[in-house]
């Protein structure tokens, strides 16, 4: 699914213009990549994960340019932001408006740059939802920006748009520590060691995470009138990965007339993908049974798809604030 469909009727931003990468794009690189190890994965808990990034210090993806015309583009789409229990202000489906997000989202530059720093030949999630999501300053300042939690996409970078200097609070937070240790720490509230606090040096930098792995927030502003960040969201170019989305997690926060279809469209993709290389591999036997094996696994993603949309519960977005114990205690 390597192009975007637009959904009928929706609105032409007036600020919005094709995406430049001689003039938006500043690519530098992070000082450290931090990996899983380092944050006291095993190794059988790093050999089962699809990458062996952690998280990076803040790196250069934007120029002043492309900020810019960035801000401009979210003063806009402002209009479309929704609340949640989790997020307090956000606005998904970003690039059903903008041209320049679609540009930007899809730049192979970019694309490569985030392959080289993961260890892994990646592509944008197939999701355009998962795609150019926006925080924004909760309207309640007593509300967090964002929860803690850990991302139901297996990798993302987050984008400050917004001049540090012209906020207080809100940083962006995360335990450099494994998930069930960072939610034992949540449960026990006994100083929450291991919290690193990320400086962003201006607008325009971002920093990359494997995001199921980091347990992350970005905590309440303090003061100031803006705090804006993008997040785009990748998977393994492959299909070969356990895919950590859940439908359920997205009900609470996508439009159900988009959503439902850009879900089955995703696992559609996966299972093709999945189908195409059990046609090329498969090898000839007598074994029913390793092949109905292998062909009950390459469409598994579409059964899975089926189930949950076919589940009518209203869905929940796990985070661990205020009682850890109502979120998924992951396995580590």
């Amino acid at each position: 699914m390597s192009e975007i469909r637009i959904p009928e009727g929706m609105p032409q931003l007036k600020s919005d213009r094709a995406f430049d990468p001689e003039k938006d794009l500043q690519l530098e690189q992070p000082e450290r990549v931090w990996e899983l190890k380092d944050f006291g994965y095993t190794q059988q808990q790093q050999d089962k994960a699809p990458f062996t990034i952690a998280v990076t210090t803040p790196f250069r993806l934007l120029s002043d340019k492309g900020v810019e015309t960035l801000r401009e583009i979210i003063a806009e789409l402002a209009a479309f932001r929704r609340q949640s229990e989790r997020m307090a202000n956000y606005i998904r489906g970003s690039l059903y408006y903008s041209e320049f997000l679609r540009g930007f989202c899809a730049l192979e530059e970019v694309n490569d740059f985030i392959s080289k720093l993961s260890g892994r030949t990646v592509r944008p999630h197939p999701m355009t939802l998962y795609q150019g999501h926006i925080n924004l300053k909760p309207e309640d300042p007593s509300k967090e920006v964002d929860r803690w939690h850990t991302d139901t996409v297996l990798l993302d970078y987050v984008l400050m748009v917004t001049d540090p200097k012209s906020f207080k609070g809100g940083h962006f937070e995360y335990f450099q520590s494994t998930k069930a240790e960072a939610i034992r720490s949540l449960i026990k509230e006994d100083g929450l060691p291991n919290v690193v606090k990320v400086e962003f040096p201006k607008a325009g930098y971002a920093l990359l995470q494997q995001g199921n792995k980091v347990v992350h927030r970005a905590n309440r502003v303090e003061a100031g009138n803006e705090r804006t960040t993008l997040v785009q969201s990748f998977v393994p170019r492959d299909a070969n990965y356990i895919d950590v989305s859940k439908l359920n997690d997205c009900k609470k926060v996508d439009p159900p007339e988009y959503l439902f279809t850009e879900w089955a469209r995703y696992k559609s993709l996966l299972a093709a993908e999945k189908l195409q290389q059990l046609t090329a591999s498969l090898p000839y036997t007598t074994d029913k049974g390793e092949i109905s094996h292998q062909l009950r696994a390459a469409i598994r993603d579409v059964e899975e798809a089926i189930f949950e949309l076919n589940d009518p519960s209203e869905g929940a977005l796990v985070h661990f604030s205020d009682d850890p114990l109502t979120g998924l205690l992951p396995e580590g």
